[in-house]
This record gives structure tokens, C-alpha cells and sequence, in this order.
């Protein structure tokens, strides 16, 4: 078999990835599992080897979640204080600076790591008594400490942080996106039997426990990340898309190219690169093919799994018995259309960071590094958080539009037709 690349998977799941919604991608930053410093070290990864412990007063606990900007949002008490958290399986925990002074966090350590976009990022450790889910409470968490008021919109659209992959272990998790539902059990078998489109070993490397499993292309035998914090349906480290055996399971004419961001990382807004789109046909979780999915890059390991999948499929998770099971929704969710351009906040203004050659926004003229100041004449530029959720909840690429820009003090309007 062909193994293209090391990646960290092959000695151990030796990094922590936090996922956080903007409006466009993914914010993503890498750390060790470890403190830096030697005389926090040793009781540092005492407490993140500690299992968490679990209280259930069901054996099935149900709790809703709503999806906004392809991101999972659900309500979770912290010490007995209620917030919105996104539900992030690629993420460790994470909670607001605000809401860990509310609480008096005791900080018990802090960890140094490069972000998606290399950029060093300090976040302290703290442990939390409880947090609770629906009728399940995890007990002794630890959760990492961010101040997303410091991201272009992270106060707009982070309440009280992100509720990651420690807390996975131990139960048997069902995610479906048709339902806006996760059931949290104590075992897949208390969970309403389903039929089975496949089914792959699922694999904990330890802290922060996120769920890895076991993918195939071709040739290519290697392991992805299961990641509802990423919206495509497959993501491939860039070094694997680039082998000739995954070129070569490349869908004739899918090939789309770009330029752009691939988002805004912890430590800031990553460099413009080429951005490629393509469909991959034998892609196989664990021996069996979902059929043709839609896939792009990362300039970093490992591949993933993301959220896109469950457009088709309704995902469980289970801990207990090492499976990651994929069981064909009644109804799939609409193709996803490409809308070949996107936009997000840039130093407090809407700018195109994504452009793809020849889509409907290219060939009207669209340019990457627009300035957008208006959108049918819905004016942007003034209360941040306000534009933030009007484009969140009022608008999409797809639709295109009459698009107001600034490019080099000249202004300009644009009609940017419908993705097709």
C-alpha cells in the first residue's frame, strides 16, 4: 500500500486543532499537547490523562442544535451557568475569556503552539466542575481559554465558547443534521438502530480524544479527522492530493482553481495560496465508498472528514465500541451549489478572500482584495457585529448580487449573477 506522508497520526495524535466559525472557512490553530514549561509539565498532563468523569440520568439523552454558517450551536451549562457553545469535534474545548473570569477559573497551566498559518498562540488550561448536556453532566473538564473578542468575528458569533472532543469518550454520540439533533448514550446500542452505509474503526490517540478514523484512496491507506468544525465533505492535507495515486482517483473535469485565504486562524488571517476544489471518486472510510465526494485542500495534517458528509449520511460516533458509522439520511440535504467567491471580515471591512477562475464572480470581475461596501443596497461598513449577522443570516454567495466595491479608491458596481 501507498502511504504518501508521515503525518502524526503514524506515531501519535500529538496536536490539538480549535475550530472556530468565520465567515468563510475555518479557524484553525495547532498546539502540543503539552505545557512548555518543565515545571508545569509533569502535573499538566496528570490532569489531561485524567479520564473525565460522567453522570447520566438517562441512558439517552437528546439535545437540540441549530446550524449557522454550517457551524452546530447548541445551549450547555459551565458551573452552572448557561451559554451557546458551537459543538466541535475537531476542536478541544473551549471557553470565552469573559466567561472564564465570570466563573473564577483557576488557570493550571498555559500551552504555546503555532496556529494553521504558523503564527505562535498562548492559551491558558483551566478545569471546569461541570458541564452539562441535555441530562448528561462531564465532570473535572479541562478546556482551554481564548479571548475571541480579539478575532474580526469571533464577539459576533462566539457566545460561550466551543465544546470540543474531550468530553467524547465514554458514550456513543449521533449527530443528525435533518433533525438538528446529538444524542449522547451510553452505549450505540441504546440509540434507535439505523441502517448501516459503513462503518470504520474509530481511534482515540488520547487528549484531547478526537475522533480519528481510517480512510483509503486508491493505493492510499492513511487516517482523517473527523471534523464538524470544517463544512466539506473531505479535505485532503495538501501533500497527499498532491501524490500521483490520489491524482489519479481525481473525477476528469472537476478540477476548479482559485486564489485566496483558507481563513482566519487563531494568530490572524492566513496568506493568499492557490485554492483547488475537486471530486475524488474511491475515496473509502474504512473499505466502503460513500460514493464521489467533493473535495479540497490544507497546507497542514492531517486530512479530514468534515461536516459535509452529513448533507447524506447521519453520523454516530462510537466511543465504547472504537466505530465511526455512517447511516443514509431519509432525505438528502440539497446539493451544495459553489458560488466560486467568498467574503469575510478584514480589518473591519467585508473584502472577496476567495475567488475561483471563471465562476459567475470572476467573469463579471470580481477581483480578490475588493473592498465590498454594499450589497443590493444593503449598506456595510457600519456596526460590525450587525453586518456580521445580517450576512450570516440574509445573505449568500451563491445568490451573487449587485455588489458595491472599493478597488484602489475607485468605486464600482458589480453584478455578480447567481452560481450556477
Amino acid at each position: 500500500m501507498t502511504r504518501p506522508c508521515p503525518t502524526p497520526f503514524t506515531r501519535r495524535f500529538s496536536f490539538v486543532r480549535l475550530a472556530l466559525p468565520v465567515l468563510t472557512g475555518v479557524l484553525a490553530a495547532t498546539f502540543p499537547a503539552t505545557a512548555p514549561a518543565l515545571g508545569q509539565q509533569e502535573d499538566l498532563q496528570a490532569l489531561l490523562s485524567a479520564p473525565v468523569g460522567i453522570e447520566r440520568t438517562a441512558p439517552v439523552s437528546s439535545v437540540p442544535f441549530q446550524t449557522r454558517v454550517r457551524k452546530f450551536y447548541l445551549d450547555a451549562s459551565v458551573n452552572g451557568e448557561t451559554h451557546e457553545f458551537i459543538f466541535d469535534t475537531g476542536s478541544p474545548t473551549v471557553l470565552s475569556r469573559q466567561l472564564a473570569d465570570a466563573l473564577g477559573l483557576e488557570i493550571v497551566g498555559q500551552n504555546t503552539g503555532r496556529d494553521a498559518n504558523g503564527t505562535p498562540v498562548t492559551m491558558d488550561f483551566a478545569i471546569i466542575d461541570r458541564l452539562t448536556l441535555g441530562d448528561v453532566t462531564f465532570t473535572r473538564v479541562p478546556v482551554l481559554i481564548h479571548d475571541f473578542s480579539g478575532l474580526a468575528t469571533g464577539a459576533c458569533l462566539i457566545d460561550g465558547g466551543v465544546i470540543g472532543s474531550e468530553i467524547l469518550p465514554g458514550s456513543a454520540w449521533r449527530i443528525d443534521t435533518a433533525a438538528g439533533r446529538l444524542e449522547i448514550a451510553e452505549s450505540a446500542a441504546a440509540l434507535a438502530p439505523l441502517e448501516t452505509a459503513l462503518e470504520a474503526p474509530l481511534h482515540d490517540f488520547g487528549y484531547p480524544h478526537a475522533p480519528v478514523l481510517d480512510y483509503a484512496l486508491g493505493r492510499i491507506e492513511d487516517k482523517a479527522l473527523f471534523d464538524t468544525g470544517s463544512e466539506e465533505e473531505v479535505v485532503l492535507f495538501q501533500e497527499v492530493a498532491d501524490s500521483r495515486p490520489a491524482r489519479s482517483h481525481i473525477v476528469r473535469g472537476s478540477v476548479v482553481t482559485g486564489q485566496g485565504s483558507d481563513g482566519e486562524s487563531a494568530g490572524g488571517r492566513s496568506e493568499n495560496r492557490e485554492l483547488v476544489r475537486f471530486s475524488l471518486e474511491d475515496f473509502r472510510i474504512g473499505e466502503i465508498s460513500p460514493g464521489p465526494v467533493r473535495a479540497t485542500t490544507r497546507t497542514v495534517p492531517p486530512s479530514l472528514v468534515g461536516a459535509g458528509m452529513m448533507d447524506r449520511f447521519i453520523v454516530t460516533l462510537d466511543y465504547p465500541g472504537a466505530a465511526f458509522t455512517l447511516s443514509p439520511r431519509n432525505a438528502p440535504a440539497p446539493e451544495r451549489v459553489e458560488p466560486g467567491f467568498a467574503l469575510a471580515f478584514v480589518d473591519d471591512v467585508v473584502e472577496v478572500v476567495q475567488l475561483y477562475e471563471d465562476s459567475p464572480a470572476d467573469e463579471a470581475g470580481l477581483r480578490l482584495g475588493d473592498r465590498v461596501t454594499a450589497i443590493d443596497g444593503h449598506a456595510l461598513g457600519g456596526d460590525g457585529c450587525e453586518d456580521v449577522l445580517w450576512l450570516m443570516s440574509e445573505y449568500s454567495e451563491a445568490d451573487g448580487g449587485a455588489l458595491t466595491v472599493d478597488r484602489a479608491g475607485e468605486t464600482r458596481v458589480i453584478e455578480v449573477p447567481p452560481a450556477r
